[in-house]
């Protein structure tokens, strides 16, 4: 190696151990600020209030985190000087002292926690409770970080506590369904795990998006609902005994309302890779299905109706379009057809087994042309 050489490779180690160390400087510096609360020597003027909480607000909704957690903190610090209850305008709407505060705290709970920093969370979320005890995100919250704490029953026990503290008070909160519905299937308790998820679904209708989750309530519930069924569904593959009809209808039952399940979900979130998956998973377990028939009743129709809303979902799943090659080729004598869909398969995996058959294809079609003539 050149000396040059040498000397541009020492330059560009060094410029990637300063850029890391600056970028681990900027996190120490920013998570000890917010921790604190803020660097600020003095508090703000309380007249900043209602503009700091609206502008953590929409930095919170773009996952903004640090800051957002400044800006709640500054918030925070206004209010302490406030001499007595006071109102403040958030986004046009008159909120209380206390009810701010309760805002605020909350949200730093819930950047605690999506940071990693269990103990700072829960001893924040005390703040907020001195405010409002039994307000359900309090309580909500309260129950997340029990249930993250780990898989000890006890502790499962008080977060499912806190859950149905929530619904005592508030029989469709759509979240509280939806988090008793995760403990009851991690339990395997899947009759409770299904009730909720389908009270969580009936509990939001609109769809409504909740800061804390990567989807709405009613989309997750869908695809946790799905994933019970599924799980159900596995139950009969040990059974000891032939299927009666009973089981058969069932087993019919809870494949069909899981895949609905998940195309509500999809229509409404067709970007998440984890429903499109799963549902992909179903519907291949729905056409092996078909192709289990005997010979002379197997619905080669519906067997390609399936395969098309597979590869509709994902147009790379090249397994469904070799399928689609096969039926139209082998089964169904339509070898134009067959054509086409080993042309896409080549497009996905240029495979020289594909190759052969495409121009094996090529040569049928073209001779049978040549005869008509």
């Amino acid at each position: 190696m050149s000396s040059n050489a040498k000397s541009l490779f020492s330059l560009r180690s060094w410029l990637i151990y300063a850029e890391v160390l600056a970028v681990v400087g900027f996190v120490v510096l920013a998570a000890l600020y917010i921790r604190r609360g803020s660097a600020e020597p003095e508090a703000p003027p309380v007249s900043q209030v209602g503009a700091f909480i609206e502008k953590a607000d929409t930095f919170f909704a773009q996952e903004d985190l640090i800051d957002a957690a400044l800006l709640y903190w500054r918030a925070l610090q206004a209010l302490e000087t406030a001499d007595q209850e006071q109102s403040f305008s958030v986004n046009g709407v008159s909120q209380t002292s206390a009810e701010v505060g309760l805002h605020a705290n909350l949200r730093i709970v819930e950047i605690y926690s999506q940071s990693g920093w269990a103990k700072d969370a829960k001893a924040r979320l005390e703040h907020a409770a001195r405010i409002q005890p039994d307000h359900p995100d309090v309580r909500l919250l309260r129950g997340k970080l029990i249930r993250d704490e780990g898989i000890d029953d006890e502790l499962l026990a008080q977060a499912t506590n806190e859950f149905l503290a929530v619904l005592e008070n508030d029989p469709s909160n759509a979240e509280a369904h939806y988090l008793l519905g995760i403990l009851y299937q991690g339990n395997r308790q899947f009759k409770q795990a299904v009730d909720h998820y389908r009270k969580a679904i009936e509990s939001d209708p609109e769809f409504r998006d909740v800061a804390s989750e990567k989807a709405p309530i009613g989309i997750l519930a869908r695809l946790q609902l799905s994933r019970t069924y599924s799980k159900m569904l596995q139950s009969y593959q040990f059974l000891d005994r032939e299927f009666t009809d009973e089981d058969l209808a069932e087993v019919s039952r809870l494949e069909s309302e899981s895949i609905l399940l998940l195309e509500q979900a999809v229509a409404k979130r067709p970007e998440m890779d984890e429903i499109i998956v799963d549902l992909v998973r179903l519907y291949f377990a729905r056409a092996a299905a078909l192709g289990r028939e005997d010979i002379e009743t197997r619905q080669y129709a519906d067997a390609l109706q399936v395969y098309e809303r597979i590869v509709a979902l994902d147009p790379q799943e090249v397994r469904a379009w070799e399928r689609m090659a096969e039926i139209y080729g082998s089964f169904l004598g339509d070898k134009a057809k067959a054509l086409e869909m080993y042309r896409k398969v080549y497009e996905i995996e240029s495979h020289p087994t594909v190759l052969a058959n495409i121009k094996s294809l090529e040569e049928d079609i073209a001779a049978e042309s040549e005869l008509e003539e």
